[in-house]
């Protein structure tokens, strides 16, 4: 499954830096259900993870926007305010990716 692997295929970078933090995909798929402006900022955040120099800045803005759909608020800030994530966050903001 491809959003189970995500947070798993990449690596940040090859000094070894944190990994990519794993997007709970499913679980806010699930929470969103039909709301297709939501969904569409839950993809956008998804291939904004995937990208091989992901932009902090766009990435806040995504999960901004979903902080603003009520069945997704909690999930998504779990997820942002995880200290792996904003680890991450942190390297590729300091690496300038």
């Amino acid at each position: 499954m491809l959003s189970a692997k995500l947070g798993e295929q990449h690596g940040m970078n090859d000094q070894g830096g944190p990994p990519r933090p794993q997007l709970p995909y499913d679980e806010l798929h699930a929470a969103i259900g039909s709301d297709a402006a939501a969904r569409s900022e839950l993809d956008a955040l998804r291939a904004h993870l995937d990208d091989p120099k992901p932009d902090p800045v766009r990435l806040q803005g995504h999960v901004d926007a979903l902080r603003g759909v009520h069945d997704a608020e909690a999930r998504i800030a779990n997820w942002w305010d995880d200290p792996e994530t904003q680890r991450w966050i942190m390297t590729i903001t300091n690496a300038g990716l």
